[in-house]
C-alpha cells in the first residue's frame, strides 16, 4: 500500500514537473476531480485476480469507493465486470 508522506509528495511533485516538461501531461490541465481506473489482464484471459485488483484499486480511493463526503452515503462508484454469455445460456 502506498504511504502518502512528505517523501511521496516530493517524489510526486518531481514526477509531475518532469512530465509537464517532457510529455503530453500539462499541469494547467490538473484539477481536483476524480478519474477512472482501469485494471486489465493484457493476456485477455478472464481472471479473478483482475477483479480483486479492481476492488483494491477502488478501495485505494476510498472517497470514491461508495463513501460520500459525509462518510455515511455513497456516490455509486464501483466496478464493471464482463459476464460471459455462456453464463446466461446456463441460467435462462
Amino acid at each position: 500500500m502506498t504511504i502518502y508522506n512528505e517523501e511521496w509528495v516530493r517524489a510526486e511533485e518531481a514526477k509531475r514537473a518532469y512530465m509537464d516538461a517532457n510529455s503530453l501531461y500539462k499541469s494547467e490541465d490538473e484539477h481536483s476531480s476524480c478519474g477512472v481506473g482501469l485494471v486489465v489482464a493484457i493476456s485477455g484471459k478472464p481472471s479473478r485476480q483482475v477483479v480483486e485488483n479492481g476492488i483494491n484499486a477502488l478501495k485505494a480511493i476510498w472517497h470514491r469507493g461508495a463513501v460520500d463526503a459525509d462518510g455515511k452515503t455513497g456516490d455509486g462508484a464501483g466496478i464493471h465486470v464482463q459476464i460471459p454469455v455462456r453464463f446466461f445460456y446456463d441460467q435462462v
